[in-house]
């Protein structure tokens, strides 16, 4: 197989979309972590054993979770479009070899990013049943 120029410019566009993605679900995380943050902030003085409490801690914890996935999620495709980029350079530079280890590289890093997405996904659907847990009228 020979990779060219064009193969792998069309990851270019690609990346920064994800990049915006991964953005955008850290910024909805953070304004869900700052509000839960004041609601449990402002009733400090509820009881430890307060059921609405525990799920604000549980909450907490899992948005934790998911802040971490979406930054490792951002720092892949950061690193997927510099090495990209760096594959573009390798074919520019005439270094065909180079340039199919670097592309495999970036293919290798966004599925990395994708599949942390599929989990934090799966985090993010625990996390909003949890928060529904009490309007639940099956118990």
């Amino acid at each position: 197989m020979i990779l060219d120029l064009t193969t792998a410019a069309l990851m270019l566009p690609a990346i920064p979309f994800l990049m915006l993605a991964f953005g955008t679900r850290f910024t909805v995380v953070s304004e869900l972590i700052r509000k839960i943050h004041d609601e449990y902030a402002s009733d400090i003085d509820v009881d430890v054993d307060d059921v609405r409490a525990k799920r604000m801690l549980a909450e907490i914890s899992t948005l934790k979770k998911r802040l971490l996935m979406i930054q490792i999620n951002q720092t892949l495709a950061s690193l997927s479009f510099l090495v990209n980029l760096l594959t573009i350079f390798a074919l520019y530079m005439g270094g065909q070899y180079l340039s199919k280890l670097l592309f495999g590289f970036v293919l290798g890093l966004l599925m990395l990013a994708i599949i942390l997405f599929i989990i934090e996904i799966g985090i993010a659907t625990k996390s909003l049943n949890l928060h529904l847990s009490d309007l639940d009228t099956n118990d």
